[in-house]
């Protein structure tokens, strides 16, 4: 990580954007009219990072062992993610907000024409949602979600295929993300991999995910790059 990359890869939920409310608001709908306990933010919050099925089957898993609810899970999670996603699409954009520096970095690297790209395990449908909401997809030259492709993080696919569609190579860029997702798909692909600290990691510290840069804020993940960036120029004209 001592050379600037040739690509950014990053993660949105726990990244770039913190989500857990408005999330947090459709699982305890959903729940609620499944006549099911509500989660709470901090179990919700827990539960971010894996895309909207393993989300719905972990608060179905808590809620109906917190009831005597019964019946087939299938048929069970199949009413649940109708509910979810229609709750999500009224809300995924209310509450959510960037996190200090997201827009700064994002600027910095459009304009020194560092190629971006999005991967998420979130569902296309509420990611372009949300980029639009937010004014942010205008800085990604690819968006992949968790159903864009037929594998999704941890699978190394996504980087393979956003690395391909900017035509850089996967040991050039950098892969950015707060969970053991990211580390290990960005590992898998072969990129350097950034762990950012204040995210959603399922409780676990992502500096145990032994990232090669665990960095706590995109303040100072900006400030590195245009040191990097300030050091390529300088060679150049020496």
């Amino acid at each position: 990580m001592q050379q600037l990359p040739k690509a950014v890869l990053f993660d949105l939920d726990g990244t770039l954007i913190d989500s857990a409310s408005d999330l947090t608001v459709a699982v305890d709908r959903m729940l609620s009219e499944l006549s099911l306990p509500k989660a709470g933010f901090e179990r919700v919050s827990s539960w971010i990072g894996n895309g909207a099925q393993k989300l719905i089957e972990r608060a179905l898993t808590f809620a109906v062992s917190e009831s005597s609810a019964s019946g087939s899970s299938k048929d069970l999670y199949l009413e649940a993610r109708s509910i979810f996603d229609r709750v999500y699409s009224e809300c995924c954009a209310r509450a959510t907000g960037l996190y200090p520096g997201a827009e700064e970095l994002l600027l910095w690297c459009r304009e020194v024409d560092l190629p971006l790209a999005l991967i998420t395990n979130k569902p296309e449908q509420f990611t372009h949602q949300i980029l639009s909401s937010l004014s942010l997809a205008q800085y990604f030259q690819v968006v992949v979600g968790g159903d864009t492709l037929e594998e999704r993080k941890p699978s190394s696919l996504p980087l393979t295929f956003s690395a391909n569609q900017l035509g850089v190579d996967l040991d050039d860029c950098w892969m950015v993300g707060d969970s053991r997702s990211d580390v290990v798909a960005g590992r898998s692909a072969g990129c350097s991999v950034i762990g950012m600290t204040y995210g959603y990691n399922h409780g676990r510290s992502v500096a145990e995910e032994n990232p090669d840069f665990v960095c706590d804020s995109l303040n100072i993940l900006l400030d590195r790059l245009k040191r990097l960036h300030s050091e390529q120029r300088q060679e150049i004209s020496a």
